[in-house]
């Protein structure tokens, strides 16, 4: 039912942990495919040596340095399963999380993606539950926000497929799964949410979403090119899409908050306003970045 597509790149520190998280499940995989977007470091080494053990359902594929996008479209492609379920290199999976998804599509057949919840870990212990969805329509996800996380979600392979996988521009790069839950939505999938910290989200300095000025500009371009086949095009439509943008440029300030760079802050916190000078969320923020506080 399942195959498990890990995109890796350099992820020597973190890559066992995702293997071995996958291979604890109460419901085995019918495949794991890791793909490997030119590592420099012994992510390889590691993920042969992992697949000699006995019984390994275990598939490496190696390809030039392309981005994430085209490292699980390539893993997508080698996937036999009726569904792919997703796992980035640093992040895990509880032991049950495949058998309560299969659970949860056995009782809404009619689900082409699955998305549950997951655990923050930060500083090597679990610090609160990242709750995913409920928004699964089109509208929702592109004027309130992305609300599911590729370790968290299951697809319909045959959907993938018919959607053209992930994007593989580069200026979407770490909001590319964003970009294609849209596509999904768009085309008219079937969102399901399970209310269960199923897996870990381990937050660290290592992947994209520590660059916080790149992941904001990658947001936005997705954002822009949905917008421009967006009708009606309004006033009210017009506002909201001031509205969402605003909304991506205070969170890239509020990052920049709890990194205490109020100077950073400040500019995207600024243009924040600019955008939707009626957000009072963006005002608190402002004044306290005045003041030196981290909220």
């Amino acid at each position: 039912m399942f195959s498990v597509v890990i995109p890796a790149y350099n992820a020597e520190r973190f890559i066992l942990d995702a293997l071995d998280s996958v291979e604890s499940q109460t419901l085995r995989a019918d495949e794991i495919i890791v793909v490997d977007d030119g590592s420099r470091d012994a992510t390889v080494a590691l993920v042969e040596d992992w697949r000699r053990q006995p019984a390994s359902r275990l598939r490496l594929h190696r390809q030039d340095n392309q981005g994430a996008g085209a490292a699980r479209n390539a893993g997508v492609g080698l996937a036999s399963g009726e569904f792919v379920a997703f796992l980035d290199a640093d992040d895990t999976w509880m032991s049950n999380k495949l058998e309560v998804v299969a659970g949860y599509l056995e009782r809404h057949p009619e689900a082409d993606v699955a998305c549950h919840d997951e655990w923050l870990r930060q500083g090597g212990a679990r610090s609160r539950v990242l709750r995913h969805g409920p928004r699964a329509r089109y509208e929702d996800l592109l004027f309130r926000g992305n609300c599911l996380s590729p370790s968290a979600t299951v697809v319909r392979r045959k959907k993938l497929l018919e959607a053209g996988g992930f994007s593989t521009n580069l200026d979407y790069d770490g909001a590319e799964d964003y970009e294609l839950w849209l596509r999904l939505a768009g085309a008219g999938c079937v969102f399901g949410f399970v209310r269960q910290p199923l897996g870990v989200y381990n937050a660290h300095g290592a992947g994209i979403s520590s660059s916080v000025d790149r992941l904001c500009r990658h947001i936005l371009n997705v954002l822009a090119h949905h917008f421009e086949s967006w009708q009606p095009q309004n006033t009210y439509y017009i506002y909201q899409m001031r509205r969402r943008r605003a909304m991506t440029l205070r969170w890239a300030g509020h990052e920049w908050m709890l990194r205490n760079d109020h100077t950073r802050a400040s500019q995207f916190l600024i243009p924040a306003l600019r955008e939707d000078p009626f957000a009072w969320k963006t005002w608190l923020l402002s004044v306290a970045n005045l003041a030196g506080l981290r909220l």
